[in-house]
């Protein structure tokens, strides 16, 4: 089943009234020197599907959060691997002028070391990748092979 690669009319969008991660939202968005918030979209379809944060009307970023603080397990690095899927089929299927871009608390760092085959593939789907630290600054990951 496929599902329509028309853009979402702003009918089609609306805003989240979940909370999400204001702190960390707010540092993304000085980083980038864009207005990011957290956002759900209601695509053609129907389809229900939420992101951290992502910039007004059609976006040009959508961002997933894993701010991890401490030692790393199996389930953290799955859900790296979900939301990057998520934010590159958005960006595929609905909107094609999006960036997708994980912030990554600085322990998940190790799933894209040399020899890894995450940054490997983040890269071939064009999905950036940032680090968090404690104080909330930013910095971009090069996962470049």
């Amino acid at each position: 089943m496929g599902h329509s690669a028309r853009s979402p009319s702003s009918g089609d969008i609306i805003r989240s009234t979940r909370e999400g991660n204001p702190e960390l939202t707010r540092a993304l968005s000085a980083y980038l020197g864009v207005e990011l918030a957290p956002r759900e979209f209601t695509l053609a379809d129907g389809t229900r599907v939420g992101v951290d944060c992502a910039d007004d009307g059609q976006p040009t970023v959508l961002a997933q959060f894993s701010p991890l603080h401490g030692p790393m397990k199996s389930a953290q690095r799955n859900k790296v691997i979900a939301d990057a899927f998520k934010l590159a089929w958005l960006r595929d299927q609905h909107f094609p002028d999006a960036r997708p871009l994980v912030v990554l608390g600085e322990p998940l760092a190790k799933l894209f070391g040399r020899g890894a085959w995450l940054p490997v593939a983040f890269a071939s789907h064009q999905i950036t990748v940032a680090l968090v630290d404690d104080r909330l600054r930013i910095r971009a990951l090069d996962i470049s092979m």
